[in-house]
């Protein structure tokens, strides 16, 4: 279990990348930005690589609170509640966690460079991609991994487009709606209590 300390100043690290960019992480940045002696930030990490490497734990750490969180109540049952979480996972992304997913996004284009740190956020990735086809299986959605990874693609477009102005930030639902219509079976359709069954004539829609 980390210390308050390095804690905050994890914290502050991925504030600064969130605010700044990498080029802006340093460990005076950090100390300031935690409020802490001049020092500190050096005293627990060395080398601004260690400090991005415990960003990196640090992301995964809140992301399972989050994730833990947002099943508190059990997995989605059916494809318009995986709408729902999906949609609820931009919004709040793109909104009040906005800082935290510059900074992964910024210590991804990092990890193009230092394979190390994207083996560990793609691992964050797969995680959720094996989730969503765990969801889709279930509701009998066709080639679901193929699908998951599909739909994680266009939810992480939807939040890059957000994050750099391409698109407004209005509530996400209508574009993951989208999304799922339009990676789903063609010939699957929502039944009763939001169950994928065959449909004969028509495209799905989820209303």
């Amino acid at each position: 279990m980390p210390s308050a300390t390095v804690t905050k100043i994890v914290d502050a690290a991925l504030s600064v990348l969130g605010t700044g960019g990498i080029h802006a992480l340093s460990h005076a940045r950090v100390d300031t930005a935690a409020a802490l002696p001049p020092g500190s930030t050096s005293n627990y990490f060395r080398t601004r690589a260690a400090l991005v490497s415990a960003a990196v734990a640090r992301l995964h750490e809140l992301d399972e609170v989050d994730w833990r969180a947002a099943v508190a109540a059990g997995p989605p049952t059916d494809l318009a509640r995986l709408t729902d979480a999906l949609a609820a996972f931009v919004d709040a992304a793109t909104g009040p966690l906005r800082t935290r997913t510059v900074a992964r996004y910024v210590i991804f284009v990092q990890g193009v460079v230092e394979p190390a740190l994207m083996d560990s956020l793609n691992g964050d990735r797969r995680r959720l991609v094996d989730l969503i086809a765990a969801t889709l299986t279930d509701l009998g959605v066709d080639q679901p991994a193929d699908i998951a990874t599909t739909l994680l693609a266009g939810v992480e477009g939807l939040i890059l487009h957000r994050l750099t102005g391409f698109a407004a930030p209005t509530p996400a639902d209508p574009q993951v709606r989208n999304l799922i219509n339009a990676l789903c079976d063609p010939a699957t359709d929502l039944g009763q209590g939001g169950r994928p069954v065959k449909a004969r004539t028509e495209r799905p829609r989820l209303s």
